[in-house]
């Protein structure tokens, strides 16, 4: 049974937390939005959300929101986005990965909030030695986003076992679906969907056979709500737990177009993490939690969303 309470939600006009925020409203909580719109959009984020425009890395603000509103729980999925590993900006990902999230949990803990997750990623564990990646796997991030992003989980353990906090760490796997920023390769569907719209050839690098880990946004949102009401603290990967190679991707596409696509091969990207998919039998067994939405449904969903111009 859902708890109808305040929550508070980081980047709630990006992609994932804006998602996040429509089914927490759906459900009759209070939902507050920060959001410093950087690469999120207002016309992502439900009206009856109350939204505050600032950064998480500035505490005064940060505070401020805290004194307007007797808030429940914290959803952090705020977080800077690399478009490649060329252009990566340590800087930007530590003022909004690890001093954001200090800011939080200390502003949580003064206010009394008895639950915070944060929204991590699998970028954390690099190139595993062994698949599918557990969340005991060693985390060896090789970029800049994943560094911050496990600096920032060990702040988050830290705080938790100090000050006995309810928090739990949720490694996103790739998550896609309507509203997905085109960013590099971590947008691959929504890049690709919107080049079968404008009927372009699709592009693969190298052989195509790099793995990624899909999950589909309401199934990723589902697993993030069930984790507000389970207590204690604990990391969870958040995938579909299996890998899917780019090409399979290209085929899923074909499918679904109901049409030969147009294939473009290019050379292999700098800083390629080769094959990755993560374990999630732990999420499966603390809340028999599942990815419901199967890869080519999903595509059709965010075909259908960029198709249509709809909210989604």
């Amino acid at each position: 049974m859902t708890v109808v309470r305040t929550v508070l939600v980081t980047g709630g006009c990006g992609f994932i937390g804006s998602h996040l925020v429509d089914r927490l409203i759906a459900e009759g909580n209070t939902v507050v939005v920060l959001d410093d719109l950087s690469t999120g959009s207002l016309d992502n984020l439900d009206s009856r959300a109350v939204f505050y425009c600032g950064s998480v890395a500035d505490r005064a603000f940060v505070d401020k929101v805290f004194a307007r509103h007797k808030i429940d729980a914290v959803v952090h999925e705020a977080a800077h986005i690399n478009t490649s590993v060329l252009t990566e900006r340590p800087s930007d990902d530590v003022r909004i990965s690890v001093f954001g999230t200090i800011n939080l949990i200390e502003a949580s803990l003064e206010a009394g909030i008895g639950k915070f997750l944060y929204a991590s990623s699998v970028a954390v564990y690099g190139r595993p030695a062994t698949l599918p990646a557990a969340e005991d796997t060693p985390a060896a991030p090789i970029y800049s986003y994943g560094i911050a992003k496990m600096c920032a989980e060990e702040y988050v353990r830290f705080y938790g076992a100090v000050h006995n906090l309810d928090c739990h760490i949720l490694r996103y796997g790739n998550v896609y679906g309507p509203r997905q920023p085109i960013y590099g390769e971590v947008g691959v569907v929504a890049i690709f969907t919107q080049r079968v719209l404008k009927n372009e050839p699709l592009i693969v690098y190298g052989d195509g056979m790099h793995q990624r880990d899909f999950v589909f946004v309401d199934d990723a949102v589902e697993a993030t709500v069930r984790l507000l009401d389970l207590p204690g603290r604990d990391t969870f990967n958040v995938a579909a737990g299996r890998g899917i190679t780019v090409n399979e991707l290209f085929d899923a596409f074909e499918r679904v177009a109901e049409s030969r696509l147009i294939r473009v091969e290019k050379p292999e990207r700098p800083g390629e993490i080769g094959k990755f998919f993560s374990s999630t039998g732990k999420l499966t067994h603390r809340l028999g939690w599942q990815p419901r939405v199967p890869l080519a449904e999903g595509i059709r969903r965010t075909i259908a969303h960029y198709r249509d111009g709809a909210r989604g």
